[in-house]
């Protein structure tokens, strides 16, 4: 059975979905989850991110990892944790860097040791592959299940990687480097809109009865009976539409209660903005197009733009660590002089790759690309200095 049936046939017994149900539901399906069998990343994917373009922003990533080490004077031993590795190619590039360079910092090679939090198999194994340089496991679903860390390798500079389910799992003992890159915008969003008679009401998921077909549609429901009693959504007009995602508010909030317990900081990049938005933001990829989220379901990438003033309060609840930020991709990068080391690059490629150098720093940097729509978020403890970037940008 598709997951189109599957859900047409769920919605008929048991009702309309929230959107945010149908989201997780369709990226994380064992069976037929896009993450679990069909994600693609890269030129030839459904989308790329940042690392996939040019080891660059890794090393620009382990190069700001290095200064806010030295600048909390922590021992040389650097310990990451990264929710949604991806292929692994970002890790490998933090790793290589603050392998070759980390030495200068500290006068001796930092011990590394890493965390990765993945569920999907397929991205198991090329996260093994590309940081170990090999894959001597066959990882299945029941083993990922019933182990909180299910794999452990010794890989690039000596770094021991270790394979986790979910954060909960990863060791929280410890100063630890959380990575977040494109990972919030897969987290699941619920769907409000603002209407003359019934004030707020939720969006849903809802199914035609003689059709494998899934629509839009209303209902008054306990979420949207909350965003009612909202005062900063009372005033919004009739027919405003925002988004709320509980899960990445959950997460944000535990990344931050391990930093305050031992240290640390964490570092989100990704695509949203730092004011209430009143436009909806789910939408899917498939091929590098968008395209309808509620066909090709498995098939397809969906996603939908962080909110990270949402993100902001969660931090703000927790005590003993401080926001820094966001500010823009651009920003970041330059001020950590990605210029200067895309120049270097351009000078040292064959004349036939200087204009991928061209493209990759465009790319990353230009407003009209990832340079100003890509946020990047700091957590880091409130008694440590401002990291390196974020100076007059903390709350």
């Amino acid at each position: 059975m598709s997951l189109l049936s599957h859900f047409c046939r769920r919605i008929r017994m048991t009702g309309p979905l929230h959107v945010g149900e149908l989201m997780h539901d369709v990226i994380m399906d064992p069976k037929h989850g896009y993450y679990p069998q069909a994600a693609s990343i890269g030129h030839k994917g459904d989308f790329i991110t940042a690392p996939e373009l040019t080891p660059v922003f890794g090393e620009i990533i382990g190069a700001w990892s290095l200064l806010y080490w030295q600048q909390a004077k922590l021992p040389p031993k650097i310990h990451f944790t990264e929710l949604g590795p991806g292929r692994g190619t970002l890790m490998r590039d933090i790793i290589d860097t603050v392998g070759i360079i980390g030495p200068a910092f500290f006068g001796k090679a930092p011990k590394l040791s890493a965390s990765l939090v993945e569920l999907s198999e397929k991205f198991i194994a090329e996260q093994e592959e590309m940081l170990c340089g090999n894959v001597r496991n066959t990882i299945t679903p029941q083993h990922i299940f019933d182990n909180h860390n299910y794999l452990s390798r010794t890989g690039l500079h000596k770094a021991k990687f270790k394979w986790y389910s979910m954060l909960d799992h990863a060791p929280d003992d410890k100063p630890s480097l959380y990575i977040m890159n494109e990972f919030l915008d897969a987290l699941p969003v619920n769907q409000f809109q603002k209407t003359e008679e019934k004030g707020w009401v939720e969006i849903m998921v809802d199914a035609e009865p003689d059709m494998d077909k899934l629509f839009y549609t209303t209902y008054k429901t306990g979420k949207s009976i909350k965003i009612d009693q909202d005062k900063e959504f009372a005033l919004l007009p009739v027919g405003s539409q925002i988004e709320h995602s509980p899960a990445s508010d959950m997460l944000v909030t535990s990344l931050a209660e391990r930093i305050a317990k031992s240290g640390g900081a964490a570092l989100i990049i990704d695509y949203g903005e730092d004011q209430l938005s009143t436009e909806l933001t789910f939408r899917a990829f498939k091929n590098h197009q968008q395209v309808n989220p509620l066909e090709d379901l498995g098939l397809c990438d969906l996603t939908a733009d962080v909110n990270f003033k949402d993100l902001k309060k969660s931090i703000a609840d927790v005590k003993g660590v401080k926001a820094h930020g966001p500010i823009t991709q651009s920003s970041f990068l330059t001020l950590m002089g990605v210029g200067e080391r895309f120049k270097q690059l351009y000078s040292q490629v064959p004349e036939d790759k200087q204009d991928s150098v061209i493209h990759a720093h465009n790319f990353l940097c230009s407003p009209d690309e990832m340079g100003d729509r890509f946020k990047v978020l700091c957590i880091t403890r409130e008694s440590d200095p401002v990291p390196f970037c974020f100076e007059g940008s903390s709350s």
